[in-house]
C-alpha cells in the first residue's frame, strides 16, 4: 500500500551502505528530535542511513522529522504517511525501504547513549559471520516516576534461537542484525501486535546471538505506551498471539523451536491465571519488592544524558 509513492522519496546511494537504522514514530513530538540526533551522532567508518516511518502523527512529530530530514538529506529517509496504518503495518512498510547490510532499531521515544554503538556492534558482526544478532544492555527509564533500571541482569554472553524461543531478552533499541537473512517478511507479520520478538526469532534461524554488557541506549517506558498500558489480560493475549503465529511458521522448519514456544505459551497462561495474578506475594517476593523500591528511589538521582 502506497509503496510506490514512498519509494520515490528514497535518495540514491552515494557510497556502500553498511547500516540502516529503522525508526517508527507516532505522536512523539517531545522525544523524536532526541532520538534522531542520537542516531546522527554516531561516529563510524562506514555509511549508514536513518529511515523514519511517521505513521500520520497528529501532533508536531511529522514537522520535526521533516525539518531534521531537510537538514540531513543524504542521511535521512522520511516516510511521512498521510493515513495511519498502525504499528505493525508501519514497520512492514518502513522495513521494505531499508538498504543496509545490517539493521538497527531506535523508536521515536527511545535514544542511544553511546556515539560508538553502531561501530562496536558492526565490528563484532563483521568479525563473527556465524552470528546473526548483536545486542547490548540498556537503561530502562520509567518516565512516570523518573526511576531507572538496567536490563539483562545475569545475561549470557552468547545464546541461540533455542534460548530466545524460551522468552524474549532482546530490547529492540539495543539490537543490530543482518538484514534479509530470512528473505521477505512473512505475510502474517503485519497482523502481530508487537514486532520485535518475531523479528529476532526469524533472524536467529541463521546465526547465534551475542550480548554486550555496556549500556548504550535508553528504553523509555511510558505510561501510555502500547505494552506498558496493557492490562494483564491484554499482555497475555499479545504474548500468546505472537507465539501462535511463530509456532505455525516454525512447525515444519524447526520443530524444536516450535516445542519451546508451546512451553512458553503454557507458562504465560499459568503466570496470568487469576489465582496467580491476585495471589498474595510470598515473603521472598515481598523482600525483593522492597529492595527494588529502594533501588528505584536511588536511581532517580542518577542522570541519563543523551549524546
Amino acid at each position: 500500500m502506497e509503496q510506490k509513492e514512498f519509494k520515490e522519496q528514497v535518495p540514491p546511494l552515494r557510497s556502500p551502505l553498511k547500516v540502516s537504522v529503522l525508526m517508527l514514530t507516532y505522536n512523539q513530538e517531545r522525544y523524536v528530535a532526541q532520538a534522531i540526533r542520537s542516531v546522527l551522532a554516531q561516529q563510524t567508518d562506514f555509511a549508514f542511513e536513518l529511515v523514519i516511518g511517521n505513521d500520520a502523527s497528529t501532533d508536531r512529530t511529522g514537522e520535526i522529522c521533516a525539518r531534521l530530514a531537510a537538514d540531513c538529506p543524504d542521511r535521512i529517509v522520511l516516510i511521512d504517511r498521510p493515513q495511519n496504518v498502525g504499528l505493525a503495518q508501519n514497520f512492514v512498510d518502513t522495513y521494505h525501504h531499508l538498504r543496509g547490510q545490517y539493521v538497527a532499531i531506535c523508536e521515536g521515544d527511545d535514544y542511544w547513549l553511546s556515539r560508538h554503538k553502531l561501530q562496536r556492534q558492526v565490528a563484532w558482526l563483521d568479525a563473527h559471520p556465524d552470528y546473526a544478532i548483536c545486542f547490548h544492555r540498556v537503561v530502562n527509564y520509567y518516565e512516570e516516576n523518573r526511576t531507572k533500571s538496567l536490563s539483562n541482569g545475569g545475561q549470557q554472553r552468547d545464546t541461540d534461537i533455542l534460548d530466545l524461543a524460551r522468552g524474549n531478552y532482546i530490547t529492540n533499541v539495543s539490537a543490530l542484525f543482518r538484514r534479509g537473512v530470512f528473505g521477505a517478511l512473512p505475510d502474517w507479520f503485519a497482523q502481530v501486535s508487537t514486532y520485535d520478538y518475531p523479528l529476532h526469532l526469524l533472524t536467529a534461524q541463521y546465526g547465534r546471538i551475542h550480548y554486550m554488557r555496556r549500556p548504550m541506549a535508553v528504553y523509555r517506558q511510558r505510561a501510555h505506551a502500547i505494552w506498558s498500558q496493557a492490562a494483564a489480560a491484554k499482555k497475555r493475549d499479545i504474548s500468546l498471539s505472537v507465539r501462535q503465529q511463530l509456532m505455525t511458521y516454525f512447525r515444519e522448519r524447526r520443530p524444536d523451536v516450535c516445542a519451546l514456544l508451546q512451553q512458553s505459551c503454557e507458562q504465560i497462561r499459568k503466570n496470568y491465571a487469576p489465582d496467580r495474578v491476585h495471589a498474595k506475594p510470598s515473603f521472598t517476593k515481598r523482600v525483593r519488592r522492597a529492595l527494588s523500591a529502594i533501588r528505584a528511589a536511588v536511581s532517580r538521582l542518577v542522570p541519563v544524558r543523551g549524546i
